[in-house]
């Protein structure tokens, strides 16, 4: 019962927003020495409502990490909650005494100062906290920042890579708030969706050729990524970095943690408006987010009367205005 009004309330504040959103772009810090606090605050997800929230240095989600491979890294990791977290760095190739894991415990009032050697290839990557029994709660409060990694070889392909102006950051989630309109956990976690933290998000994309870095936020859904009308769009990285060529596709599969670099040729599109969907019913049957759970189902209470599994629904609207003054327009095809 409690799930089934969770569920209700949500419809209602949904129907009842302010229309959408434009999607927050969550700012980018560079350089070889990053100061993060972990904090507690407040954020808007439905108009009238502060809903308490963490964050990395603002109130929710943390800032995008830019670093260059080669560079020696020192971060330093404040603890300003009144409980303990720990930070991961997802994807990264570090050691273990630097990796977050859950015995590493930043208690609070402390600070954590791991130093790493990026190793890795450019790429998208992610950092997080991984403290035992405590990874779902605190990510889904707004534990959670992207990594973007720079290296040489893809500095020299013709690629958008302007922070925010053709090439962004889109970590979706789903999350479920209970009658005060606070972050329920993973058991409560998939009936309303948003992207950088913006509930019913639109983005002004430049007409010319451009970067989303989709990263799979939530704690258990899955998600099949594509555009409307079957748009396709060039695959050029994925967990590891690079490709060796870019692939053409129409669909992507990602899961809880998985990143996708995918270009969207927008060039001539000027006015025109697109979507990017994510395409429940093509899900397989037994992942988490498909219209059958398989054998899980027993154990997932409601699972069936949850609208978004199975179902075909907007993830962020585009609307294409004018390109760049130097804009991209071709799409290469041998990548690393």
């Amino acid at each position: 019962m409690k799930q089934i009004l969770t569920w209700l309330i949500i419809a209602i504040c949904v129907s009842t927003a302010n229309g959408q959103s434009p999607l927050i772009i969550p700012p980018a810090l560079s350089g070889t020495t990053f100061n993060l606090t972990v904090q507690s605050g407040t954020h808007t997800f439905f108009p009238g409502y502060s809903t308490p929230t963490y964050g990395v240095n603002g109130a929710f989600l943390g800032p995008t990490l830019i670093i260059n491979q080669g560079d020696s890294v020192h971060l330093n990791v404040t603890n300003s909650l009144p409980v303990t977290t720990t930070m991961h760095w997802h994807g990264l190739h570090v050691p273990a005494m630097a990796d977050g894991g859950p015995e590493q415990i930043i208690s609070p009032g402390t600070t954590w100062q791991p130093v790493i050697k990026m190793m890795n290839n450019a790429g998208t990557y992610w950092y997080h906290p991984h403290g035992e029994g405590k990874t779902d709660l605190q990510v889904s409060k707004g534990i959670a920042g992207m990594i973007i990694v720079k290296d040489p070889v893809e500095a020299a392909l013709t690629l958008p890579r302007t922070y925010g102006v053709d090439d962004f950051p889109v970590i979706v989630q789903t999350k479920a708030f209970d009658v005060l309109r606070q972050i329920a956990i993973a058991t409560e976690d998939d009936t309303l969706l948003m992207v950088n933290g913006t509930l019913d998000p639109y983005l002004d994309a430049p007409a010319q050729v451009v970067r989303l870095r989709l990263l799979a936020g939530s704690s258990m859904r899955s998600y099949m990524f594509g555009f409307s009308g079957n748009l396709p769009f060039k695959l050029i990285a994925n967990d590891g970095g690079l490709l060796d060529t870019s692939t053409t596709l129409t669909r992507i599969r990602l899961s809880p943690g998985e990143r996708a670099e995918v270009l969207l040729d927008l060039t001539g599109k000027t006015g025109q408006t697109i979507y990017l969907r994510n395409f429940g019913s093509e899900l397989p049957a037994g992942i988490y987010g498909s219209a059958v759970a398989g054998t899980g189902a027993a154990v997932i209470p409601f699972y069936n009367l949850n609208h978004l599994n199975g179902s075909d629904f907007d993830v962020m609207k585009l609307n294409v205005v004018a390109p760049t003054a130097s804009p991209v327009t071709s799409i290469p095809a041998a990548l690393a």
